[in-house]
């Protein structure tokens, strides 16, 4: 197996990469395996990917999408906190960062 790429992702997509390759005869491996259990033990989004593809559209970096997913944060404090790689986020981006995650991750809680 070769490499390819290498992007930061959030730990959702992770899994289901993992998922796919173990579906087309790989054999997921202990680190592997712990990956998805991790996953799934701290999945907090109902859509990942959708969430994730909507945070790079308002132009943050991969690393930076990759942890408001995994995180899903509640508050405009817990958003800022994530945002170390960005150069500079305007309010509304904050805003509107909050917004998709209510959306994609805190409707069922």
């Amino acid at each position: 197996m070769k490499v390819l790429e290498v992007r930061n992702i959030p730990l959702a997509l992770v899994r289901k990469k993992l998922v796919e390759s173990q579906e087309r005869g790989f054999v997921v491996r202990s680190i592997a395996k712990r990956t998805m259990e991790l996953a799934d033990l701290l999945n907090r989004c109902e859509q990942p990917e959708e969430l994730y593809g909507k945070l790079l559209d308002l132009g943050l970096k991969d690393i930076t999408a990759s942890m408001l997913v995994d995180v899903a944060p509640k508050s405009e404090e817990e958003v800022k906190i994530l945002l170390n790689f960005e150069e500079s986020v305007s309010d509304d981006v904050i805003s509107k960062i909050l917004e998709l995650v209510n959306t994609y991750c805190h409707r069922s809680q």
